[in-house]
């Protein structure tokens, strides 16, 4: 039996639970709980509430718990965040039981650059805490390099805890092959289920190389474990940016920057229609354009439902890299016949690598 069978069996065991195996989870802030709780609802799915106050936001829902839930504190995030040798809150563990949690996720701190202490902690309190209890793991990313990804291995083995990956970077956390390599490593090797929160499209990627199962996040800031010195807020007057995925591209896009694309496009004559319709069940076959001025529910719903769509394709490696070679054959159709020039994202290179930017262009 080969590594990545005996993590799969793993997720069938006491720890993590029988119905997490393959789970594509959104993840929501609590506040947003009544929004988005039926967001997870399709099969596969589920939703984990983000926040201080996310089980008392999965508390009132409990008898609508159709899909599995999870409720990560997040704890890790922010400014002053702690540090990974913070004690657990015995009752928030605790009140994750009483809810009936899909599993148990840890109220972990944050472990830096090299902080083994800090990742000891963790595990060997996630270890003795119970049978149902995950280790919510908020990385520096260099844990996935060499030669950090090799102690991480090693105590997660150690330990024989199911943890669930948080990966700190400004950008995109696996938009590099040396993470991307690291996360193979792990998942390759670990003998216990890997999860992922606050990930976003690379989710299913993992989940394709053995991760037992991925949370998306509806909003950058979910998709995302930002660092703590990163400069916060927008500028008086300035507009979030929305973004949605286009479903040819396999990406998440900037909304104005569609619809600006979509008008370029319509300058040709033998416009393809369909690169710029999307055929999900909140869209209805409109052009993406729509999504500049839809509610940000409806926004959601669109990334949600695509989402949804990757997950029934995307089984194995195989079909990964797959899904991304047709979108990086969008990307080029694009370039070359209608002159839009937009850069495909880094992670499919970090994914594919022999594929290469300059074999692209």
């Amino acid at each position: 039996m080969g590594t990545s069978e005996v993590n799969q069996e793993a997720g069938d065991g006491d720890r993590g639970g029988p119905n997490l195996t393959r789970c594509l989870f959104v993840q929501v802030k609590a506040e947003q709980a009544a929004d988005f709780w039926s967001a997870g609802d399709h099969d596969g799915g589920g939703i984990v509430l983000s926040g201080a106050d996310a089980l008392r936001a999965a508390s009132a829902r409990a008898r609508q718990m159709s899909r599995p839930v999870l409720a990560d504190r997040r704890r890790y995030a922010g400014k002053n965040r702690p540090r990974g040798t913070a004690r657990f809150a015995p009752a928030w563990i605790e009140s994750q039981r009483a809810v009936n949690m899909a599993t148990v996720l840890t109220d972990s701190g944050y472990v830096g650059q090299g902080d083994h202490e800090a990742l000891e902690a963790i595990l060997k309190q996630a270890a003795s805490a119970g049978p149902d209890v995950c280790a919510v793991l908020p990385l520096h990313i260099s844990w996935l390099a060499d030669p950090g990804v090799k102690p991480l291995m090693a105590e997660v083995n150690q330990h024989e805890v199911p943890v669930a990956l948080v990966l700190e970077h400004s950008g995109d956390p696996l938009g590099t092959q040396y993470a991307v390599n690291g996360l193979k490593r792990l998942l390759g090797e670990s003998l216990v289920p890997v999860g992922l929160l606050s990930t976003d499209i690379s989710g299913l990627g993992a989940m394709a190389y053995g991760a037992a199962w991925a949370a998306v996040g509806v909003t950058s800031s979910l998709r995302h474990l930002y660092p703590a010195d990163r400069k916060g807020g927008l500028p008086f007057g300035a507009k979030r940016a929305r973004h949605a995925i286009v479903p040819r591209l396999m990406t998440f896009m900037n909304v104005d920057r569609i619809a600006e694309g979509w008008a370029n496009a319509q300058r040709h004559d033998d416009v393809d229609e369909n690169l710029w319709r999307c055929f999900c069940v909140e869209c209805g076959n409109r052009t993406m354009d729509r999504l500049v001025t839809c509610t940000e529910l409806s926004l959601a719903a669109h990334n949600i439902s695509i989402l949804a769509e990757l997950h029934q394709q995307v089984t194995d490696a195989a079909s990964w890299e797959q899904a991304i070679g047709d979108a990086l054959g969008c990307y080029d159709l694009l370039r070359h016949e209608y002159q839009v020039a937009w850069e495909p994202p880094a992670f499919m290179y970090a994914w594919l690598p022999r594929v290469g930017r300059r074999s692209w262009h």
